[in-house]
């Protein structure tokens, strides 16, 4: 399986490369690609075991949805757990040892983890409502704020209230290169997906080439999530060193 996974990367970053040399003529180039190598390797390393994790976070998740007498309860518990799941990745990243229990680290200091996470969808909320171009402008704010969990779980000398401000911060010139990292990681097995279903149209040999396609997209659904969240992860890293922040003054 992780022979599997760390191929079907490996195809995603070379056709980044090339998605990457179309669309934005090779800037940024540095940070994305060797963000998608670095979440390839941790990836490939323990596939079962981050897949694992990210199922049973998933699943905690829907249960709290589902059973939650209120959304006032289930949501905190789920946006915490989100939460938590970033610092395991974060965590997976730096090689560190990452175990079940640490997708209830977010509890240990549930009301500013869950706090800091719901006053960020609030903003996000707040600038999508505006008419026409809300989407617009959530979607840019939603870049500005992804550092929030990180921050949250990492920062204790940071208010629930002051992570979106300081993840604002450490976004500046980051935005663009996190929103084409995430694209091109889609787009690249929309490409994928589009060759091989040509091939799967062929006669005789097309089962085959469906049968890969199953595959491909089986690996994908099972192992983006978490490919995306380690190159997140990787994105905060670097801004948490200094790499590619420009301090700038931004609107909340």
């Amino acid at each position: 399986m992780s022979i599997l996974t760390y191929v079907s990367c490996s195809d995603i970053i070379k056709l980044a490369n090339i998605l990457e040399k179309i669309f934005i003529g090779g800037r940024n180039m540095n940070s994305i690609t060797a963000n998608y190598k670095v979440a390839a390797q941790v990836l490939s390393k323990k596939p079962i075991l981050l897949w694992g994790l990210s199922l049973m976070s998933g699943l905690l998740s829907f249960l709290a949805g589902l059973f939650g007498a209120l959304p006032i309860i289930s949501i905190p518990i789920v946006i915490t757990l989100e939460a938590s799941l970033a610092a395991l990745m974060l965590k997976g990243l730096k090689g560190q040892t990452v175990a079940s229990a640490d997708l209830f680290a977010g509890f240990n200091n549930f009301k500013k983890v869950a706090g800091g996470m719901a006053w960020m969808y609030l903003w996000i909320l707040i600038w999508g409502l505006i008419p026409i171009v809300g989407i617009v402008f959530a979607v840019i704010k939603a870049y500005s704020y992804r550092f929030t969990p990180y921050i949250l779980m990492t920062r204790p000398d940071v208010g629930a209230t002051e992570a979106i401000k300081l993840s604002m911060k450490m976004t500046n010139g980051l935005k663009g290169k996190m929103f084409w990292a995430d694209v091109f990681v889609y787009l690249a097995f929309f490409v994928c997906a589009l060759v091989i279903g040509l091939f799967a149209s062929i006669p005789y040999i097309g089962v085959l080439f469906a049968f890969i396609l199953f595959l491909l997209e089986v690996l994908f659904a099972a192992f983006s999530p978490i490919f995306v969240g380690l190159v997140q992860a990787k994105f905060y890293d670097d801004a948490a060193s200094g790499t590619g922040v420009q301090p700038q003054v931004e609107v909340m």
